[in-house]
């Protein structure tokens, strides 16, 4: 008896199902069908994304070479094109070469003006090395209020900039001809524990 009933029970289950499977299958079969192709898109966008990013990385490194060899003008035409189309940070960082190579090319005011867009960003990975570079680029030429003005936000306590932004006030004091001023900021610089080996190796040579 309870066979018969168990038939019974798995005949109704079965009709359930074809009618729900007739009702609602189609809509199965496109969602399915939609998350293979959806799938499959992002696997293609993903290759196709890698293939861009290795090609800026191509690209990138071609302009490091050309300025490092001292084409000047070349290189600055590889990062400002790189500046407008590289895929990820690549494009970030052909900004900052771009204005080294304005700057090797005596481009001033066009590495000046680079430099302070670049400050302006909101995020500190960029606005605070281009802070530092700005400064550096203004040192011999702009008053020493100016550059200590950009240079503010560097010199916090908690700032890891602070003794890269120590370095290049104590080199204006030198600039300026205050020489003993000079001589403590170097010597102050080169026994800081937390600062960088090379920076304590400059600051120590030219205390």
């Amino acid at each position: 008896m309870s066979d018969i009933f168990q038939e019974v029970e798995e005949d109704v289950r079965r009709e359930h199902y074809e009618k729900l499977w007739k009702k609602y299958g189609n809509y199965v079969i496109a969602a399915a069908s939609v998350l293979v192709l959806a799938v499959a898109g992002y696997q293609a966008w993903t290759r196709y994304d890698l293939s861009q990013r290795q090609k800026s990385s191509d690209a990138y490194e071609a302009a490091v070479q050309l300025i490092a060899s001292g084409n000047a003008p070349k290189a600055e035409e590889a990062f400002s094109a790189l500046s407008k189309s590289a895929k990820g940070g690549y494009g970030l960082l052909a900004q900052f070469q771009l204005a080294n190579a304005y700057f090797v090319q005596g481009k001033r005011d066009q590495a000046v003006a680079l430099l302070k867009e670049l400050v302006a960003s909101s995020d500190p990975l960029v606005s605070d090395p281009a802070r530092l570079r700005l400064a550096w680029i203004m040192a011999d030429a702009s008053p020493k209020a100016e550059i200590a003005a950009t240079l503010q936000p560097l010199t916090a306590a908690d700032s890891p900039w602070r003794f890269a932004a120590a370095e290049v006030l104590a080199y204006l004091e030198l600039k300026d001809g205050s020489r003993d001023q000079a001589i403590a900021d170097y010597t102050k610089l080169a026994q800081e524990p937390e600062a960088s080996a090379s920076l304590k190796q400059r600051a120590s040579a030219l205390a």
